[in-house]
């Protein structure tokens, strides 16, 4: 990657792994993602660590973008300096929508997200941290998934389990209508991977053992 070529133009989002900065590649805009070095970690360790998860999370955006999941496209990596180039994606965070918008016109959306993730589990790929943060609603309510910084390929109903289980804890933080928009979400979900049946009964396994869940904010 050619230095010259690429340059920052602000932060978008700074996370506990990585800062994603907006920048130009020829001119065109793009989202840099630069993995950050760790102090307490040493050098020789903290780098095979980054570049691993570079490797990983190049890895999985590529595989969800060729079975057709929306994500933003990989245009390049610079190993050396622990970044990835990526598409530069216009639209609102589900988070920022889920703010705006009623329940109703929320259910079309979380249709769409189900049948997205529905489409990553039944093709074994893992998302990692399936949050309302980590979707992006674009122009007619398009969503796309970002952040596969902890992403994977596994065909562990486990796995595929926690992905939805955090999808719904981050919902039901913040949302008064989570149940309804979960169950649209896996009505998609479902929809498009019936075998899924199976991870929504892991992730209430999951969820019972907890031991400070609240009755009504148990799935049945």
């Amino acid at each position: 990657m050619d230095p010259m070529n690429l340059l920052k133009k602000g932060q978008i989002a700074k996370g506990a792994e990585a800062i994603i900065y907006r920048g130009t590649f020829l001119q065109d805009p793009i989202a840099i993602k630069h993995r950050l070095p760790k102090a307490y970690r040493h050098p020789d360790i903290d780098n095979r660590i980054r570049l691993h998860r570079l490797r990983s999370e190049a890895k999985v955006m590529t595989s969800a973008r060729k079975i057709g999941v929306s994500v933003p496209c990989l245009m390049g990596i610079d190993i050396q300096n622990h970044i990835l180039i990526l598409e530069s994606l216009e639209g609102k965070i589900l988070f920022e929508k889920m703010d705006s918008l009623p329940t109703e016109k929320l259910q079309p959306i979380f249709l769409k997200i189900g049948r997205q993730i529905g489409l990553l589990h039944s093709n074994d790929i893992i998302h990692g941290d399936l949050t309302v943060f980590n979707v992006l609603i674009q122009l007619e309510e398009k969503p796309s998934l970002i952040d596969f910084g902890l992403g994977k390929i596994s065909n562990e109903v486990e796995a595929k389990a926690d992905d939805i289980l955090t999808f719904y804890s981050t919902l039901k933080a913040i949302e008064p209508a989570s149940k309804i928009l979960f169950s649209t979400f896996l009505e998609g979900y479902l929809g498009v991977y019936p075998e899924g049946k199976n991870t929504y009964e892991q992730m209430k396994k999951i969820q019972s053992r907890a031991r400070y869940i609240a009755r009504e904010d148990r799935l049945e």
